[in-house]
């Protein structure tokens, strides 16, 4: 084949590529089967990709441009939305706290709550999530099947969160119903029935904190000044939005995707069964492979370049950052999930200013739902020819994972 030739067929891939991207919707349920392919076609091709869904925005796909868009944010804001799941009801446009804010004003909520999220903080979590694991193995390991993602996955993390804000305890499975059902909410009346309790019982823990002392995140935050002043009910309430989803959706797929590789994976699970010192290495390469928060937004607000293309003011992004952790230039055999990986740094828990505040509470949560399971119910196993339905958009997740196990 002459030398022309071949430019001229990566010229038609390039083309194609970008076509392709042209129409590329995150949040699109077809995506999630193909998501990985079509963003390494991406990388290989055309690495800043303009799609025209959702108003148009810049889709991200390289480990460096990720990463260099993630620590400047006096370029790139944080403040942006390229579509999303539902997390919250409607704030009114109020910004959030730490979450949709950059430089200055991010620093400053992000010292004040950086205590809360040490990994020694973290680790006084162990017992607590211990006792909530233990507690639901046991109720199901009679049973002899499940469906890990309702019956398990989703069900620790929300009483997690609510324990961090300093929820009585009694009230914690209220808000976990909650959550449950405004993500399961399949009309729009039900939906906003929902998130006006959802919202009624946010502001009711928050006002009760006002003037209070406590060593929770949600009392604190109610009685400091943070960046000179005191935030308002409604931006502590969107807040509390995000952080209720941040620990709740992210750590709950991030679960699934964990024990539909043990589920997949026999020969995995039986070393890990035998030998549970090896679980963090399990939850970080599951972080990498499977990064949970699989695509966030920013905005661009200064002109510049990102690999060739120019960005104006106004311009959105969709860093995708699934796609950043099988970068070949990264991880040449990125697309395998092998534990013992050599520590490299990823992008599963994000990067720059915005890196998951969470990720040692995170750590924490994932190692002991996963040694507690493990304990009492080390072989399980998937139906014959069962084809696991992902999620992609904001989040990446499992649909389902029903499994069965010897009683």
């Amino acid at each position: 084949m002459s030398r022309t030739s071949d430019l001229t067929g990566r010229d038609v891939e390039a083309a194609r590529a970008q076509e392709q991207a042209r129409t590329f919707d995150h949040l699109h349920p077809a995506v999630a089967d193909t998501v990985h392919d079509t963003l390494s076609e991406f990388r290989r091709h055309c690495p800043v990709a303009h799609s025209e869904a959702h108003g148009g925005m810049f889709v991200v796909t390289r480990f460096d441009d990720l990463k260099h868009v993630a620590e400047h944010g006096e370029t790139f804001s944080s403040a942006a939305e390229v579509g999303a799941v539902v997390v919250a009801p409607e704030t009114g446009g109020v910004i959030a706290p730490l979450f949709e804010q950059d430089l200055t004003e991010h620093a400053a909520w992000r010292r004040h709550l950086q205590p809360f999220f040490t990994p020694r903080a973290a680790a006084r979590h162990t017992d607590y999530v211990r006792k909530v694991a233990a507690e639901v193995v046991a109720e199901l390991a009679p049973r002899g099947a499940a469906d890990f993602v309702p019956d398990l996955c989703a069900r620790i993390p929300p009483l997690v969160v609510a324990s961090l804000m300093g929820i009585p305890e009694p009230e914690r499975p209220v808000l976990a119903s909650l959550v449950r059902r405004l993500s399961g909410a399949t009309t729009e009346q039900e939906a906003a029935a929902v998130g006006k309790e959802y919202t009624e019982f946010l502001l009711a823990q928050i006002r009760s904190r006002r003037g209070r002392s406590g060593e929770d995140v949600l009392t604190s935050v109610a009685n400091s000044e943070i960046g000179g002043k005191v935030a308002s009910d409604h931006e502590l309430l969107k807040f509390a939005f995000l952080l209720v989803a941040a620990g709740n959706l992210t750590t709950t797929d991030q679960l699934a995707s964990i024990l539909l590789q043990l589920a997949q994976d026999s020969a995995l699970r039986a070393r890990v069964v035998a030998d549970v010192a090896l679980i963090p290495q399990l939850v970080e390469e599951s972080v990498r492979h499977e990064s949970a928060v699989a695509a966030t937004g920013r905005t661009v607000v200064t002109e510049t370049e990102l690999a060739g293309v120019a960005l104006r003011p106004g311009d959105r992004m969709l860093l995708t950052w699934g796609s950043g952790n099988r970068d070949e230039r990264y991880f040449p055999d990125g697309d395998e999930f092998r534990l013992g990986r050599p520590r490299k740094p990823h992008l599963g828990w994000g990067a720059g200013a915005h890196r998951c505040l969470g990720l040692h509470l995170a750590r924490v949560e994932l190692r002991v739902i996963c040694e507690e399971l493990l304990a009492v119910i080390p072989d399980f196993a998937l139906p014959d020819g069962f084809v696991p339905q992902r999620t992609y958009g904001v989040i990446r997740g499992v649909k389902a994972l029903p499994v069965t196990w010897p009683v």
